[in-house]
């Protein structure tokens, strides 16, 4: 900012494009490494950083809509208040068109008013002082409606780059804005500043030479003017596409920052420790910060002492406000004080309306803590989980001897959807106590399945069906998430644990299982190409998926490991074990030693008590693992030479062992391809933000549903095109 002034009074402010610059920033703080869009971007606050100070800046990513909202704001003040207030604001999408290249020397032979030179005035300087690492214009060419500019950052400069800038913000000020003399009538007299940009690509990070083309969209009318710019290295490789960058003319120099502060553009952070109050809690709060100082608390308690009233209330909420309030507090009181009030969910409230739908109705509220909750509502919008699930289905069989298993949640996430499937089961009839009418929600007809869950409504559109198997322990609802952002074109299937719910004992061997899950998979999708995946473990039965399927004559297009381990890992050497109790000696001092014995004892405890067992009315996952573990201790790992993808989160480089090798938390050896490597040679590794488990939850998720739309197939397999 240092370097980026106005002319007028010296002013620093901060550039349009350095929040260009923070918005990439923050999406690569997600994981994300590869190319996104912002859309919509708009400069709603000049920053403006005081000589010889500092402004705290922040940028927020809030998911939203299959992208994030981006929110980027500086500190400020108001009414006595410190806060952030909201300068720029734009969404934010992973993932962007593949790069293209352009030619430049076709668009140079169209452009013949040429001037060249190191570091040429850009036409603002009448407004603006720059500093030396804004004179990167080196050669300007002018066309009919567009132009072509060189651009080349000073080599004392290149250290900015390998610091991590991005987009650097003075490359790409100039690039965007040194065309000014394409608008009709532009003079220089008036200085002209950016108010959005309708689509920003990023397909790569600038390097210190780009070449900039801009096209003039529409002529100055009202005060603006529209552009479309790309930027390419010199090749011609587009790093940048903009569509309708859009100026706007100032009737004086004042770039606003001072303008006065309104509440609805400021964010006030919560007091330390305060994190989770509850509401009047957060009143609470509010009233103390809006609160009166002590020389007016003690006016205000000496004027209450001459008034003749039985109560006086000092407040520095006004008076009808804090009336209201009390109001609803009372209100409130009404209701339970362990429910909550039912979201906003989009979707109109529907009642129950016969006694099985009452009587769901009333188990849902019980175990999702909501007091209004209808029947059209999903189990998944009100925060249900699988936890959660396991309980409902438990109930439902007590109250009504219906068992379904708990996938049956993706076909019917509503109260008005189980009645359906409850009645179809029992023979009960759904009628309307009033008026008699039926109140059954018709259910397409499907086919009943071991392994294989729709997790779309309907098979999902016509791109390549992704079938993945679950972890460990079977379940396939935390994969909910992932198949909601990889979108409804393409059908996604969870595959399950034999034995997760019911009799049926659970596969231990690896090829079982993957043979019992291919006959499924063939079911809906007969003939390749096949896009497998696996989460955790069950990217081991996705491996000998793929391995089986191409022994049958099929093509397996790719598979996907989600964090997957080997089989079986080497154990600790006895050196590595002593390297890690010293270096926890060293850090804990003698309590590593209780510790130590303490872990031990709880050890021997559990084998002692043998496997855990499982209850009725909950998933078998006791057995499940007990399988599991059984089946990958004998399973041995083939070679295959397909295309083969492993997504994990970063590595856990927690110790470091003899030979400079690292050690988990785990106490597991840590290799940056999970050791797949000598097994699968055309192994790639994606990094994705989370951790083992919550790299498939929100909003880690989103990261990961952006890297996959990258690499599955969109075409749908030869069997469906066929038809």
């Amino acid at each position: 900012v240092d370097q980026h002034r106005m002319a007028a009074n010296g002013a620093a402010i901060m550039p349009g494009t350095g929040y260009l610059d923070m918005a990439a920033q923050a999406v690569r703080a997600l994981g994300h490494d590869g190319a996104f869009t912002l859309h919509d971007l708009y400069f709603l606050r000049a920053c403006q950083v005081p000589d010889g100070g500092a402004r705290d800046m922040r940028a927020t990513l809030t998911a939203a809509g299959g992208g994030y909202a981006l929110a980027l704001r500086s500190d400020a003040t108001l009414d006595g208040r410190a806060g952030f207030v909201l300068n720029a604001q734009a969404r934010v999408t992973l993932g962007a068109a593949a790069q293209t290249q352009i030619d430049l020397s076709a668009i140079a032979s169209r452009c013949a008013d040429v001037t060249e030179g190191q570091g040429l005035r850009s036409p603002q300087e009448a407004h603006l002082a720059f500093g030396p690492r804004w004179r990167v214009l080196s050669r300007t060419a002018y066309g009919a409606g567009e132009g072509l500019a060189r651009l080349d950052l000073a080599p004392e400069f290149h250290a900015d780059l390998s610091a991590g800038h991005l987009l650097h913000p003075a490359l790409m000020d100039l690039a965007t804005g040194w065309a000014m003399g394409l608008i009709a009538g532009y003079d220089g007299a008036q200085l002209w500043v950016p108010a959005s940009y309708g689509q920003v690509q990023i397909l790569g990070a600038l390097p210190a030479q780009v070449f900039s083309h801009v096209r003039l969209r529409d002529d100055a009318d009202a005060g603006f003017a529209s552009f479309d710019v790309t930027l390419t290295d010199p090749d011609g490789r587009v790093l940048v596409d903009i569509s309708a960058f859009t100026i706007k003319r100032l009737d004086s120099a004042a770039l606003g920052a001072d303008a006065p502060l309104r509440a609805s553009e400021m964010v006030f952070d919560a007091p330390k420790g305060t994190a989770n109050l509850s509401p009047a809690e957060e009143r609470l709060r509010d009233m103390l910060a809006l609160g009166i100082t002590p020389a007016e608390g003690g006016a205000a308690f000496l004027r209450a002492l001459t008034c003749a009233l039985d109560r006086v209330i000092v407040s520095s909420v006004a008076l009808p406000a804090l009336l209201d309030q009390m109001d609803r507090d009372s209100a409130a009181r009404a209701t339970s004080a362990t429910s909550f009030e039912r979201p906003d969910l989009g979707t109109d409230f529907v009642a129950p309306r016969n006694a099985v739908e009452r009587g769901l109705t009333e188990i849902w509220q019980t175990l999702l803590g909501i007091d209004q909750i209808g029947v059209e509502d999903s189990f998944f919008d009100l925060g249900g989980h699988s936890l959660i699930a396991v309980r409902l289905f438990a109930q439902i069989k007590k109250d009504w001897g219906a068992e379904f298993p708990i996938s049956v949640l993706f076909q019917a996430p509503t109260i008005a959807a189980i009645a359906a499937l409850v009645a179809d089961q029992t023979g009960i009839a759904l009628d309307d106590a009033d008026t008699g009418a039926s109140n059954v929600t018709p259910l397409p007809k499907a086919p009943r399945y071991t392994h294989l869950v729709p997790m779309h409504d309907g098979t999902g559109g016509p791109a390549t069906p992704f079938f993945v198997v679950s972890g460990m322990f079977g379940n396939v609802l935390n994969l909910r998430h992932m198949a909601l952002l990889l979108g409804k074109d393409r059908p996604f299937y969870g595959l399950q644990a034999q034995g997760l719910l019911g009799d049926q004992p659970p596969h231990d061997r690896v090829e079982d299982a993957a043979a019992s899950m291919i006959a499924e998979i063939r079911a809906v999708q007969p003939h390749g190409p096949y896009a497998l995946g696996g989460f955790s473990g069950g990217g081991i039965t996705a491996y000998e998926i793929a391995r089986q399927l191409e022994a049958a004559g099929e093509q397996v297009e790719i598979v996907v490991l989600l964090d997957t381990p080997l089989p079986v890992r080497p154990e600790l050497s006895r050196r590595d074990k002593a390297l890690i109790k010293l270096a926890e000696l060293r850090r804990k001092g003698p309590s590593y030693l209780r510790e130590w014995w303490q872990a031990r004892q709880a050890w021997k405890q559990k084998l002692a008590d043998g496997p855990a067992a499982d209850a009725s009315d909950a998933f078998h996952n006791a057995a499940i693992e007990a399988a599991f573990r059984h089946a990958v201790g004998q399973y041995q790992v083939a070679p295959w030479s397909g295309n083969l993808v492993l997504m994990r989160p970063a590595l856990d480089l927690h110790w470091q062992v003899s030979g400079g090798a690292w050690v988990s938390r785990q106490r597991e050896y840590v290799h940056a391809d999970n050791d797949w490597t000598r097994f699968a040679p055309n192994l790639r590794v994606i990094e994705v933000p989370g951790d083992h488990d919550s790299m498939v939850l929100e909003p880690n998720v989103r990261v990961l549903a952006s890297q996959l739309r990258l690499l599955l197939p969109a075409h749908p397999p030869l069997s469906h095109a066929a038809e």
